[in-house]
């Protein structure tokens, strides 16, 4: 058994590998949703997902200077003479 699904618990938290419906929601692949027992037993079967073993990743934002971003933009070097 991983540490994410223990004996007695009804959720469990699972690695998206395909997109899917899970929890009447579309999901993405990477995505690391937690749903309850008998639905991520499915998925896995179905190999659109696996069992998460970690920590979830942070989203950074590496979009400065872009019209989306709220960092202002980047000073210009100037030319060399």
């Amino acid at each position: 058994m991983s540490a994410s699904f223990k004996q007695g618990e009804l959720n469990m938290k699972i690695l998206i590998l395909a997109d899917t419906i899970a929890n009447k929601q579309k999901v993405s692949v990477g995505d690391v949703i937690e749903v309850d027992r008998l639905e991520g037993q499915d998925l896995i079967g179905y190999k659109k997902a696996s069992v998460f073993v970690g920590k979830e990743k942070k989203e950074t934002n590496r979009s400065i200077g872009l019209e989306s971003s709220d960092q202002p933009t980047p000073k210009k070097r100037a030319r060399k003479k």
